[in-house]
């Protein structure tokens, strides 16, 4: 039975999210569910996606560099400490590529995979956290969305996301070791992201704009061709508690409990509003992490405007 490697991360649209003026600063902060907010450090440069490392110690995500005169802006992934997360380093890439960006944690932390673009296709890489070995490639994909393991790391999945035209983004997988990809989930026209596995590995839950706006949808794994659809008035970029008895996501700028039970067909509670609200979020992709005891988000709070978590 496999188990999450690394915390999903979504990353669809990160064109479209780039391309949008950004802030100049950020405060990286943990809000708990009762939506009281630790700040843990202010980014001074434009900052995205970012993810806490399994063990809670440390922080990636992806950091616009200060280019030469004449120069295109670049961005990099920075690796810092959870209580200093403006104090660490970007990563040494030798991809050629404007934008390396959207980094996922492995189960050990030893890994992080990423989305290189800007310079023509989008190819997905992975590279030793310490920047101690150079960038592999495993994939041409859109957006990596998570790491699951299988014996040992090279035996594992990935999920990613993959963009056919406009927006019509779908899910697929796959296998490290063989290079074998399947795809999961694509309804043509309409935008397929923000996937993750259970906990106990035996349902994918994803958003989807099939019916006109962004729902939560789950399947079973192995696949049967069933689908159920989670939510009715909206919701995008779920992510699992710890132990698979819930799912945190997202609707209007506030963030939502939906207790599930998955024993036989699954049933969802009604959705339960949680006082976190005023953290950056865009569209597409998930600009927030659960940590990973399940007691609160990693969340990026507007610091000129000194955003509160809790309205």
């Amino acid at each position: 039975m496999r188990k999450v490697l690394g915390l999903v991360a979504c990353i669809a649209g990160v064109a479209a999210s780039h391309a949008a003026e950004p802030l100049k600063s950020f405060e990286l902060a943990v809000v708990d569910m009762q939506g009281q907010k630790k700040v843990l450090g202010v980014v001074s440069e434009p900052v995205f996606a970012p993810r806490v490392s399994p063990d809670g110690k440390r922080v990636a995500y992806e950091q616009a560099n200060v280019p030469q005169p004449g120069d295109p802006q670049t961005y990099g992934i920075h690796v810092g400490s959870i209580d200093k997360p403006d104090k660490g380093r970007m990563l040494q890439q030798t991809v050629i590529a404007r934008q390396n960006i959207g980094p996922v944690w492995s189960h050990d932390g030893d890994w992080i995979a990423f989305l290189a673009t800007g310079n023509g296709g989008d190819t997905l890489f992975w590279q030793r956290s310490d920047g101690g070995i150079q960038p592999t490639m495993l994939v041409d994909g859109r957006a990596v969305e998570g790491l699951y393991e299988g014996g040992h790391l090279e035996a594992g999945t990935m999920l990613f996301l993959t963009l056919t035209g406009n927006r019509d983004y779908g899910i697929s997988m796959l296998d490290i070791g063989s290079r074998k990809v399947t795809k999961l989930v694509d309804q043509p026209g309409s935008e397929q992201h923000s996937s993750e596995i259970s906990p106990d590995g035996k349902w994918l839950v994803y958003t989807s704009s099939e019916t006109g706006r962004q729902e939560l949808w789950l399947e079973p794994l192995p696949q049967t061709g069933k689908r159920y659809q989670l939510t009715k008035n909206g919701g995008a970029h779920a992510q699992w508690s710890p132990d698979g008895a819930r799912l945190y996501f997202d609707l209007g700028g506030q963030i939502y409990r939906l207790d599930v039970a998955t024993g036989g067909e699954p049933r969802a509670a009604d959705p339960v509003a949680l006082p976190i609200r005023g953290f950056q979020q865009g569209d597409l992709r998930r600009q927030y992490d659960l940590m990973p005891d399940g007691k609160g988000f990693l969340m990026l709070f507007p610091a000129a405007a000194a955003a509160s978590a809790a309205k």
